[in-house]
């Protein structure tokens, strides 16, 4: 007798080899079994009627740490089929944390994290966990953490080398997240504090990273005019620390360097031939989407952000910034340079008075404002307290295509969930629009093998063993689609919508989604190995 059992299947499993047809039986939370026509009987029957059942969709990039944390489930993900996020991305992450700097830490992640009025009184990664697992999860997590916290722990948002000292107790709190069962590192190195961590000291902390078997992701320096020279520092990182690497959302910015994507992937294929792991995530937008803050030059955001806005509200601070953006600085990615104001869009703030200025791009709120646009973007940026998200076109979506095409890359939302505002479309449709583009309208994916970028090649990358495939003894994380009509509904105009062409989202063999309703199961875990049984790679 099966608990559930998925009937009329046709089965994609994750490997890149053709789908079958058949049936798929569960017990608990795993696959039982699976043929033509089984015939044992079942609590539940879902007749899949010929549409794909596919291994649970795997986001490899969110920043989903606090939604799941207070919420349990999200909902714009699981109702897009991800059953797993990985979350504590781009060097954001809700652990360490040290007490003296615990509310900056808060503070500074909000754009990207999420507002939070509780405190946040774990300190360590271990305890952080201890707290997610009391959380009915909607959906997996595997847990990243971020080296932001780690150097702020120790450092604060100092800009300048680590002492020895400063290095060794930067490296326990790296072994006490890998030991409490953390994936691995995430590098966040066009925000601060990582833009100012020389790369000697990121090879010794992804060093201990890499003795526990584990990956350092990275939103690298620069993704425009330094983007082959961020990758060759990631790389370097990958061959010195003897560690995996993961290129976070690959792309190339600003219109003098659009078209030349395949000079990055050249150099990823070529670091695969010396024998480095190394895989990328990306996500199907040629939009972006991050902090406003990250348009201003570096040396304005030293100190950390209250500094920041003090200085920002002196005139000649602010005319030293537009010197700045029409000049340019040496090794700076000047993004409003490269792309221009009118590509710039306000996504969400805080203060209701402004909330009618999002969706319009910084030409258009100058207007509004009878300011310049670099007047608007500075009071928008004060007013806010540093805490305006922003979308900015800055990718040619040809480019996109090849990195999506590329064997070794895999998708990640990247999705920001803020309660407010107008959030980027793929926080709502990432996969749908994946699917959708890629095996139905361009057909440069089969859907095979675009199931095994959503599936199978994440839950490797990250060390889901149990997940990524359908397969008998295999966690029962399964989605059931209709490849000709799963679609993203979200758009930059009205992003909060639910894709269409998904009948049903399992998670460990419960139902949590069917017909886009929300089910009250929450049979998500923390992925994450208990203190002490992570395997240490000698």
């Amino acid at each position: 007798m099966y608990d559930l059992c998925i009937r009329n299947a046709h089965i994609v499993d994750g490997t890149g080899f053709p789908a079958i047809l058949g049936d798929i039986g569960i017990v608990g939370e795993r696959i039982v079994a699976l043929g033509p026509q089984l015939v044992s009987e079942a609590h539940h029957v879902i007749d899949a009627g010929g549409q794909v059942v596919a291994p649970g969709f795997i986001d490899a990039h969110t920043h989903d740490d606090l939604a799941v944390l207070r919420e349990g489930v999200v909902p714009m993900k699981v109702q897009q089929g991800i059953t797993t996020v990985i979350t504590g991305n781009c060097g954001f992450s809700l652990a360490p944390l040290a007490p003296t700097h615990a509310d900056a830490v808060k503070n500074y992640s909000a754009p990207v994290l999420g507002e939070d009025t509780h405190p946040w009184n774990w300190y360590t990664t271990e305890a952080l966990f201890e707290t997610l697992r009391n959380v009915a999860l909607g959906q997996h997590i595997r847990p990243l953490f971020g080296h932001g916290p780690v150097r702020v722990a120790v450092m604060g948002f100092e800009p300048r080398d680590a002492t020895e000292q400063e290095m060794t107790t930067q490296e326990g709190l790296v072994r006490e997240a890998m030991e409490a069962g953390a994936a691995g590192m995430s590098l966040g190195l066009m925000y601060v504090p990582g833009m100012y961590t020389p790369t000697s000291e990121l090879i010794r902390l992804a060093s201990v990273v890499g003795r526990y078997g584990g990956v350092v992701t990275s939103h690298m320096r620069g993704e425009g005019d330094q983007l082959l020279s961020s990758l060759t520092e990631m790389l370097t990182i990958a061959e010195r620390a003897e560690v995996a690497v993961h290129i976070s959302h690959l792309k190339v910015t600003g219109r003098n360097n659009w078209g030349s994507i395949q000079r990055a992937l050249n150099l990823i294929s070529d670091a695969h031939t010396r024998g480095l792991d190394v895989t990328i995530d990306v996500y199907p937008y040629n939009a972006g989407s991050t902090l406003g803050t990250q348009l201003l030059p570096p040396w304005l955001q030293e100190g950390g952000l209250a500094t920041m806005l003090k200085r920002l509200r002196e005139p000649e601070t602010q005319r030293q910034v537009c010197r700045d953006f029409a000049r340019g600085i040496e090794g700076w990615e000047n993004q409003v340079g490269a792309n221009g104001w009118d590509r710039v869009f306000v996504s969400a703030v805080r203060k209701e008075r402004l909330r009618s200025l999002e969706g319009l791009n910084l030409v258009e709120v100058a207007e509004i404002l009878g300011m310049a646009p670099e007047e608007a973007f500075f009071h928008l940026i004060v007013e806010e307290q540093g805490q305006m998200t922003i979308l900015i076109f800055h990718m040619d979506e040809r480019d996109v295509d090849e990195v999506v095409r590329a064997p070794f890359s895999m998708i990640g939302s990247d999705g920001l969930p803020l309660r407010s505002g107008r959030p980027h479309p793929r926080l709502y449709g990432t996969f749908p629009r994946f699917f959708k583009r890629y095996v139905r309208e361009t057909r440069s994916l089969a859907l095979e093998e675009a199931v095994r970028k959503v599936t199978a090649l994440p839950a490797e990358r990250f060390r889901l063993a149990d997940r990524g495939m359908i397969a008998v003894g295999k966690i029962a994380d399964l989605v059931i689609f209709d490849p000709e009509t799963i679609s993203d509904l979200a758009t930059y105009e009205q992003p909060r919508v639910y894709p269409e062409g998904i009948s049903a989202v399992i998670v460990s063999g419960q139902i949590v989604v069917r017909e886009k309703q929300l089910t009250p199961q929450r049979p998500g875990q923390l992925i994450a190995p208990a203190h002490g049984e992570t395997y240490v790679v000698e």
